[in-house]
């Protein structure tokens, strides 16, 4: 939406909060896109004016405020530290967090998020006081209703032809929709648009593409360029690579794919790499952990998969890295295109990316085109590559490269002829393999998104999000586009009826946020060949005690039981749909930890929702981690199954201190684990084996009681800790 007055362009910080202030008079309500979108030196300067200024009043909306990892122990501070000075080097951190977090916000500043960097807020009463709770399509309309007169963002640039483009980079997500709503609206009170250029956020085309006049001002200050936020690789463990497997037998080849970020969306990812690259060990794989047994009739397909043929389009809120590698792959290939025509066609096989004379000849059976068709026709063939660009168009006739006319008129064969030997294109044009509304990843993902081919990039377009959250606006385009849909979230705990809670505890604490979740399992439902896949992790340790994620009943959904579909833990997939209750506690019962079974049984019987002569099949009682890790190690040592398939951004050192920190917490997490460690610690000394590590953690020359315990500990961990891990590099 072009600004209201001409865009006003300023090259310092301090210059363009003063416009902001001049233009908010005291009271300052910013909106800001969530994740890596945010302008974080413009509101730091805000903050820090709050701040300082008790009388001004700063209210902000926005998501997935980031923080950089903090360490919750000395011994943990010691391995952070240097970590995040490599890592997060030239990223500049977002100010207000640790007040948020601490609940020290001053009374005259208000922040409200409507998703949370999950488990970051849950000690702080006024974060969750705060919180907004709304779905993601949903964000935008709930920004304006807080009476925001600021909108910022953070943006890519480049000069093209003497003129300056700017890009929305990660986040097209919420302004696309809020611009929209503006237009649509102009009774609205329209806020001041900012935007602040940052070089080191990739530049995307297509809607994320736009004027400079699209702002009212721009903030473009070299001295507050920063590197963007990235998120270290997480390590995949047993059961998340069992749940990736059950994962994969889901996914048709020719559909369409949404995952999220972290370890379960990358354990998905390698085992559809896996299946693609290897097909019999992926079959042999899910045969050991059980596949017959553990696979619904009503979803088992394994059998007969394989390779990725057709490949897998990407409809995902989010673009992760997991893209990037069935991209590389060859999994992430089928291109969707917008035009209900050609979509429908390619669906059904008429007609093929490949542009031959049959491609002309089903365009004019389908009335697509007319056999003496118009200049429109003739662009929207050329634009779509079926006419080569070499051909042009003058007053009716057809002018070839070689000087040669004809007529526009294809029901003479000597057209057809001609157009066919000298004017048809070679493939499809303008096809997408992901749309997309914001991004988030690694260092080496921005790198990719940076270097990549001006023709590779117009394949990954960001979008509103409403665009892939929602069928509204263009739903028949939609619906041909997202063919056999696999909407694959991630839940904390799921009732043995079938309702999930993603977001929230019973407390009614938050712990993240809705997001797209609730969109994704509804979106599910209303298409035809689609399923929802919430992947659910079946027992939760803490301080040394275990507890099932697979629950009775519990206080507090996401996801209603009436929508239920599928969950998947490591132990298998249950498919809740359309099943009575009865079916589904079975079916839960089927992929709960065999420690919870007999409990939730005898439970459901007590209240009449199980027949009580039914007995747990005797195969459930192999539903244990350490049956999981036996059939897996088998496979690990043949080289797979690697904790970081697709790199890592620890070095080999890092890695050894990592799984020793990790032993340790485990170790130590009741009082009588503390005790005995601490015992067995006193009687070790470090030899030249631990002097790396030792180097790495600053522990090397040490004094004081305390520094001398700690590092004991550590070289009673590292002896303890398995620290062969296998990198790829």
């Amino acid at each position: 939406m072009p600004a209201t007055t001409a865009v006003e362009r300023v090259e310092s910080l301090e210059a363009g909060v003063q416009r902001i202030l001049a233009h908010v008079q005291g009271h300052a309500v910013v909106g800001a896109p969530l994740g890596i979108g945010k302008p974080n030196p413009l509101l730091n300067a805000l903050w820090r004016h709050a701040v300082k200024h008790p009388e001004f009043r700063l209210e902000l909306f926005t998501a997935l405020s980031l923080a950089v990892p903090k360490a919750a122990s000395s011994m943990q501070q010691r391995f952070l530290e240097p970590f995040v000075q490599r890592y997060f080097a030239g990223y500049e951190p977002l100010e207000y967090l640790e007040p948020l977090h601490n609940s020290q916000v001053p009374d005259n500043i208000r922040i409200s998020e409507f998703y949370f960097q999950p488990g970051s807020m849950l000690r702080s009463p006024q974060a969750q006081r705060w919180y907004v709770s709304s779905n993601y399509t949903h964000a935008a309309r709930d920004m304006l209703a807080t009476g925001m007169n600021v909108l910022v963002q953070q943006v890519a640039a480049r000069q093209e032809n003497g003129r300056r483009r700017l890009s929305l980079g990660s986040n097209t997500d919420v302004t696309l929709d809020l611009v929209a709503r503006l237009r649509e609206s102009p009774e609205l009170p329209r806020p001041l648009l900012v935007a602040q250029v940052n070089p080191s956020m990739p530049f995307m085309t297509g809607q994320a593409e736009v004027d400079e006049d699209f702002f009212d001002l721009i903030i473009d200050d070299p001295a507050h360029y920063f590197s963007q936020y990235a998120v270290p690789r997480q390590a995949i463990n047993d059961t998340d690579y069992a749940i990736g497997l059950w994962a994969s037998t889901l996914i048709e080849d020719g559909g369409t794919l949404q995952i999220g970020i972290g370890s379960l969306g990358d354990a998905l990812v390698a085992s559809l790499e896996l299946r693609h690259r290897d097909p019999a060990t992926w079959q042999a794989v899910l045969d050991q952990l059980g596949g017959l047994q553990r696979i619904p009739a009503s979803v088992r397909k394994y059998e007969h998969m394989g390779v990725f043929s057709a490949g897998l389009y990407g409809a995902s809120e989010m673009f992760t890295e997991g893209f990037q590698a069935l991209r590389s792959a060859g999994i992430l290939k089928r291109h969707v295109y917008d035009d209900e025509v050609l979509q429908a066609l390619l669906n059904t096989g008429r007609i093929q990316e490949q542009v031959d004379a049959n491609t002309v000849q089903v365009l004019l059976d389908c009335g697509a085109i007319e056999p003496q068709f118009t200049e429109a026709q003739f662009k929207w063939l050329q634009y779509w590559g079926i006419l080569a660009d070499t051909v042009s168009w003058q007053d009716g006739i057809l002018v070839f490269v070689d000087g040669t006319t004809v007529p526009a008129d294809l029901s003479r064969p000597e057209v057809m002829q001609m157009l066919v030997e000298k004017g048809l294109g070679q493939r499809l044009k303008h096809g997408v393999l992901l749309h997309g509304a914001f991004f988030l990843g690694s260092r080496r993902f921005y790198q990719w998104l940076h270097d990549m081919p001006e023709a590779e990039r117009e394949k990954f377009q960001m979008v509103p999000v409403s665009f892939v959250n929602e069928l509204y606006g263009r739903e028949k385009l939609d619906r041909l586009q997202r063919r056999k849909a696999r909407f694959m979230n991630t839940t904390m705990k799921v009732n043995v009826l079938g309702a999930a809670a993603s977001d929230g505890l019973s407390n009614n604490l938050e712990v993240s946020g809705v997001g797209g979740q609730y969109n994704f399992v509804a979106m599910a439902h209303a298409l035809r060949d689609s399923r929802s896949v919430l992947m659910l992790r079946s027992v939760r340790e803490k301080q040394g005690q275990c507890s099932s994620n697979v629950v009775w009943t519990y206080d507090y959904d996401t996801i209603p039981r009436h929508l239920r579909d599928i969950v998947i833990s490591e132990y298998g997939i249950a498919d809740l749909r359309g099943k009575n209750d009865e079916e589904c506690i079975k079916a839960m019962l089927g992929i709960c930890d065999a420690r919870f079974q007999h409990r939730l049984a005898e439970t459901a019987k007590k209240y009449g929702k199980l027949d009580k002569n039914w007995q747990l099949p005797a195969h459930y009682a192999n539903n244990t981690p350490e049956n999981l890790s036996r059939i897996l190690d088998k496979y690990r040592q043949q080289g797979l199954f690697s904790p970081y398939p697709h790199g890592c951004d620890f070095t080999a050192e890092e890695l050894r201190l990592i799984a020793a920190l990790k032993w340790l917490q485990a170790a130590t997490a009741n009082w009588w684990g503390r005790l005995r460690t601490v015992l067995r610690a006193l009687t070790v000394r470090p030899t030249d084996a631990e002097k790396p590590a030792l180097e790495r953690m600053n522990y090397a020359q040490v004094s004081g009681w305390r520094d001398i315990l700690e590092k004991r500990l550590l070289v009673l961990a590292l002896r303890q800790a398995d620290s062969t891990i296998t990198i790829k590099k």
